[in-house]
């Protein structure tokens, strides 16, 4: 079984460089050119199903790249992004300006702390993904996710069996996909194979 990971195009949020999860910020026209980009590159990929993130720029990426065929896609709201609570939409300048010691902590383990008034990621995002994944490898078909940084991070994380603490060296690139292969019939996180990444 082959997952391909998507994250994506560029949102309007990306180019301002806002700390945001939830918040349904719209694709820039580069970003519905890089959904175009990936789309290219699985051009001849075989996909029996697509998934996505019920955010409009997970879902129009999902849309572009997929346009000129017949793949089922399905919304799955555990896909989302992180809710940022308190600092949805607010650039990384003002976080710095109003609480920098809190920024710095956020951005040096954000895996454990807590957005104020937000999702904690450890224990609520990644179960979340973790079910949704589930799900998606118990049919045992080739797929494509299309998702955010955050869950996409968790996600390799979690197939190949690393621990939460890793998601930090990932990081996925608009326009391009990931690739991991497994087993379904023996899927366990040692039998799963990052084949690609950021292609």
């Amino acid at each position: 079984m082959k997952i391909y990971l998507v994250r994506h195009g560029q949102s309007t949020g990306n180019v301002k460089n806002l700390w945001y999860g939830v918040s349904d910020l719209p694709l820039t026209e580069l970003g519905r050119e890089q959904a175009r980009q990936v789309g290219t590159k699985l051009r001849d990929v075989p996909l029996a199903a697509a998934y996505t993130s019920p955010l409009s720029r997970a879902k129009e990426t999902a849309e572009i790249a997929l346009s000129w065929r017949d793949v089922p896609v399905t919304e799955v709201p555990d896909l989302r992004e992180q809710d940022m609570g308190e600092l949805e939409t607010l650039s990384v300048a003002e976080i710095a300006v109003r609480d920098p010691d809190y920024l710095s902590r956020l951005e040096s383990d954000w895996v454990h702390i807590v957005p104020k008034g937000g999702e904690p990621f450890d224990t609520v995002l990644a179960p979340r993904v973790a079910r949704a994944l589930d799900e998606i490898v118990a049919k045992g078909e080739d797929c494509v996710i299309f998702a955010h940084n955050g869950p996409l991070c968790y996600a390799l994380t979690y197939l190949l069996g690393l621990p939460i603490e890793n998601c930090p060296m990932f990081y996925l690139t608009h326009g391009c996909y990931s690739l991991v292969e497994l087993d379904p019939a023996i899927w366990n996180p040692k039998h799963a194979i990052l084949r690609k990444y950021n292609v």
